[in-house]
C-alpha cells in the first residue's frame, strides 16, 4: 500500500494525466485521421464527378461546398457548385461509410475506457521502475552503522541522474569513516596522555611518602608535581579546543573577503615571526576575494599551519605564506625551511611526534578535520628542492561573489 508521502504515489499521481492524455490524444488523432481520410476520398470522387459533368478541366475546388444530410436512417453527402440555373448538385449515399465511422468511434471510446482504467496500474509500474534506484540507495544506506561504512555503489552502475547523488554519498562516507578512524586514535590518545602523568604524579608522592624528608625535598616534589599538571591542563586545553572545532563545523557559512581576511592573519603572523627571528614573506592573490565560506575553519587551519612552520624553522629561516585563486580553486600554501617530512609518518595521526619537537600531537589532527569539515584538501609534504616543507589547503570549489 503506497501511502501519502511515498515516492511511488508521488510519481504515479504526476505520470497519471501524462498517460491519460497521451491515450486520449492519440484516440482522437487516429479517429480524426481516418475520418478525414473516408471524407477526403469521397469529396474528390465528387469532384471528378462533377467536372465531368461540367466539362471542365479547370481546377473548380475554391467554387465547391459540401455539406451533409440525414434522412430517416441514411446519411447523404451533397456537393453544390456555381450559381442559379447553372448550379450543380450531386448527393452520394454515405450511410455505410458513416455507420463504419460509428463503429470506429465505438471502438475507440471503449478502448479509452479500458485504457483508463489500466492507467493506474501502468503509471504504478512506471513509479515501481523510477523509484527502484532510489529504494535501492536507500536500502543500502539503511544497513549501514559506524561498522560497515563502505561506497554504496559504483558511479557507473547508477543511472546519470542518480550520479551526483551517489557521488556525494560515497565522499560522505569516505570523510565519515576517517573521522570515525580518528576519533577512535583520538580517544585511545587521550587517555594514554593522561594516564601517563598521572602515574607520575602517583610514583612521585608515594616515593614522597616513603619516609619523612626535609623540606626542600617536598617543595622539590610539589614543584615536579606542578610541572606535570600544567602539560596536563595543556592536554586538557587542546582537548577543549577539539570541541570547540567540532561544533565549528556546523556554524552557517558567512559572506566574507576571504584574500582581506588571510591578510590580516598573514599581518599578525608577521609579528610573531620577527619576535622569533624568522622572516615571513607574505604573497595574497587576489587582493579581494568576496566568497561565501566558514572563516573560524579557514583561521583554525592556517594558524596551525603557520605554527607548525614558524616551530620547525630554524632561526633566521624564511617562511613563505601565499593564496591563489584559479578557476574555482582557492590554494593557500604555507611554506617552511624546517627539516622536512619523513617518509611514511602520518601527520595527521592525533598525539603523532614530530621529532625533538614535544606537543600534545593534535594541532594538524584538528586542522584536518576542519579541512574535512570544509569540503577542503589539506596536504603536507616535502619541498622539491628539500630544503623544508610545504603545506598546500585547497578549497574547491568556489564561487566568487566579488573578486578583484
Amino acid at each position: 500500500m503506497l501511502s501519502q508521502k511515498s515516492l511511488r504515489l508521488e510519481f504515479a499521481l504526476k505520470l497519471l494525466p501524462i498517460f491519460a492524455g497521451l491515450v486520449f490524444g492519440f484516440s482522437y488523432l487516429v479517429y480524426s485521421m481516418i475520418e478525414r481520410g473516408i471524407y477526403g476520398d469521397i469529396e474528390r470522387e465528387m469532384t471528378e464527378q462533377t467536372r465531368s459533368l461540367i466539362g471542365q478541366s479547370e481546377e473548380i475546388q475554391e467554387t465547391i461546398a459540401f455539406g451533409q444530410r440525414r434522412q430517416d436512417d441514411r446519411v447523404f453527402y451533397r456537393l453544390e457548385y456555381g450559381g442559379g440555373e447553372e448550379r450543380v448538385k450531386i448527393e452520394r449515399d454515405i450511410t455505410q461509410e458513416s455507420k463504419l465511422l460509428d463503429n470506429i468511434r465505438r471502438v475507440v471510446f471503449a478502448a479509452n475506457v479500458i485504457s483508463l482504467a489500466l492507467i493506474p496500474f501502468i503509471a504504478g509500474l512506471y513509479s515501481y521502475f523510477l523509484a527502484r534506484p532510489i529504494r535501492t540507495l536507500t536500502e543500502e544506506l539503511a544497513k549501514m552503522d559506524e561498522r560497515s561504512l563502505s561506497p554504496i555503489a559504483q558511479a557507473q552502475s547508477v543511472p546519470v541522474e542518480l550520479r551526483p547523488l551517489t557521488e556525494a554519498l560515497n565522499q560522505l562516507l569516505t570523510r565519515i569513516k576517517g573521522h570515525i578512524a580518528y576519533q577512535r586514535e583520538l580517544f585511545v590518545g587521550i587517555a594514554h596522555e593522561l594516564k601517563t602523568p598521572l602515574a607520575v604524579i602517583r610514583t612521585k608522592n608515594d616515593v614522597t611518602l616513603l619516609r619523612t624528608r626535609a623540606p626542600e625535598k617536598y617543595q622539590e616534589t610539589l614543584r615536579e608535581t606542578n610541572a606535570t599538571i600544567d602539560e596536563m591542563s595543556k592536554m586538557t586545553q587542546t582537548v577543549l579546543n577539539i570541541g570547540r572545532a567540532e561544533y565549528a563545523q556546523f556554524d552557517p557559512p558567512e559572506t566574507v573577503d576571504i584574500s582581506r581576511f588571510i591578510a590580516v592573519k598573514a599581518e599578525d603572523f608577521a609579528l610573531l615571526a620577527s619576535k622569533q627571528k624568522r622572516e615571513l614573506i607574505v604573497n595574497i592573490e587576489p587582493k579581494s576575494l568576496v566568497i561565501e565560506t566558514r572563516p573560524t575553519l579557514i583561521s583554525h587551519i592556517i594558524q596551525n599551519l603557520f605554527s607548525n612552520a614558524l616551530k620547525f624553522s630554524p632561526e633566521g629561516g624564511r617562511i613563505f605564506f601565499q593564496s591563489r585563486f584559479e578557476g574555482k580553486r582557492l590554494t593557500i600554501e604555507t611554506i617552511d625551511e624546517g627539516e622536512g617530512v619523513a617518509e611514511g609518518f602520518d601527520l595527521f595521526a592525533p598525539f603523532a611526534g614530530k621529532g625533538k619537537h614535544k606537543g600534545a600531537g593534535l594541532g594538524l589532527y584538528l586542522a584536518k578535520n576542519a579541512a574535512m569539515a570544509l569540503g577542503a584538501e589539506l596536504t603536507i609534504q616535502n619541498r622539491k628542492d628539500t630544503k623544508g616543507a610545504i603545506a598546500v589547503l585547497i578549497i574547491e570549489p568556489i564561487k566568487p561573489i566579488l573578486i578583484n
